[in-house]
């Protein structure tokens, strides 16, 4: 494969005026073609999936992350130091973390987060935002969070020049907390945020989204291309709504189901593009009369290939599952998978075995328990 970088044609490993040492006591490494050395400098840093942090936190104060890559790069010698600064890379993933202390920054800190989103170029931005929340706060919105200090608000700006090349944002905020009203993120393909958040976006080209907390059934986004959702919270009646903001949907997964007091709905729902769909087991179900009907009544899957279960299959729970989906318009799903803690020996067979008669296959963590018998 070959690995683009800027401005390093004209180096040379071994040209002298760039190594440490003299040549005759050069090591090894500096003696390598400066794309392999690019190469090996990339799979250190993307060795992680974590984006590599700009900053460390000691107490509520920041400081520059030299110690760890791509930073610590540059502190080898003035050969690593060109080569890194080059390889743009090394700075198209960054994690960022907002101290909430109320002392300003040093001048250096905004001049480093600058320089880091220079070195990046014109490549598409990963960004990954974290807020530590040093003290208790009276309650003053959806999570009781402070307002932003001056310090996080500077920083935010800076990251805000480069909406345009954002291509994947993870982070929690509130809609009244970000610098810009509005945020022009045309190549926005993966987000995680509040829902309230939601609206700040460009979200015209997104394709993963994440909500932690706070979705409703009002105000829909605009995201037309978005393949695949993730729902910290949601009702019954909010994922049986989503097939009509979101026509291509492949995938959803919800954390936890929430009883909105809604009743059932039997209209007809049609999500024509879902392929996957993971649902959480009630722990109580006595508690939980309506599970799953109050999801799957009316509900049309004509392409649902996987149901996911989170938690230990029940035979109260498999009679439910089996109603419900009797009556589903589902024509071709292939496994219905249990995400549980307990080992697969530990799951009763006869117990999950009546869900063949609705599924292909019955597996727990992936792993194949039992499936339907073929027909000659």
């Amino acid at each position: 494969m070959n690995l683009p970088y800027q401005k390093t044609d004209t180096l040379s490993l071994n040209d002298s005026i760039f190594s440490p040492i003299h040549m005759q006591h050069q090591s090894h490494i500096h003696q390598l073609p400066v794309e392999l050395f690019q190469q090996i400098l990339l799979l250190i840093v993307n060795n992680v999936s974590d984006c590599p942090s700009i900053f460390k936190l000691i107490n509520t104060r920041i400081s520059g992350n030299f110690s760890s890559p791509p930073l610590v790069f540059t502190r080898v010698c003035r050969l690593w130091r060109v080569i890194a600064h080059s390889t743009t890379g090394l700075w198209s993933r960054i994690h960022v973390t907002l101290s909430g202390g109320d002392e300003p920054l040093r001048p250096f800190l905004p001049c480093l987060l600058q320089c880091w989103l220079a070195r990046s170029g014109s490549r598409p931005l990963t960004l990954h935002i974290d807020r530590i929340r040093s003290k208790p706060a009276k309650c003053t919105g959806l999570l009781g969070n402070r307002s932003l200090s001056q310090a996080d608000s500077q920083l935010l700006e800076i990251l805000q020049t480069e909406s345009r090349r954002w291509e994947t944002v993870v982070g929690v905020f509130r809609g009244n907390e970000w610098p810009s009203s509005n945020l022009d993120t045309p190549q926005l393909r993966a987000l995680q945020c509040g829902w309230s958040m939601l609206e700040k976006f460009n979200t015209s080209n997104l394709r993963r989204l994440y909500i932690s907390i706070g979705i409703t059934t009002s105000s829909f986004p605009t995201c037309k291309k978005l393949q695949h959702l993730y729902l910290q919270y949601a009702s019954p009646t909010i994922i049986r709504s989503l097939s009509v903001t979101f026509p291509l949907l492949e995938t959803i997964a919800v954390q936890h189901v929430f009883d909105g007091h809604e009743g059932t709905s039997s209209h007809l729902v049609t999500y024509p593009c879902l392929e996957s769909l993971t649902l959480p087991l009630p722990l109580d179900l006595d508690k939980n009369p309506h599970w799953p009907t109050a999801i799957f009544d009316g509900l049309n899957l004509p392409v649902l290939r996987k149901l996911t279960l989170v938690g230990h299959p029940t035979k109260l729970g498999v009679d439910r599952i089996v109603a419900a989906l009797e009556v589903t318009a589902t024509c071709n799903l292939q496994v219905i998978d249990f995400r549980t803690f307990m080992s697969q020996d530990e799951v009763d067979v006869d117990v999950v075995e009546p869900l063949l008669s609705v599924a292909r296959e019955i597996s727990v963590c992936s792993a194949l328990l039992r499936c339907r018998a073929s027909r000659d």
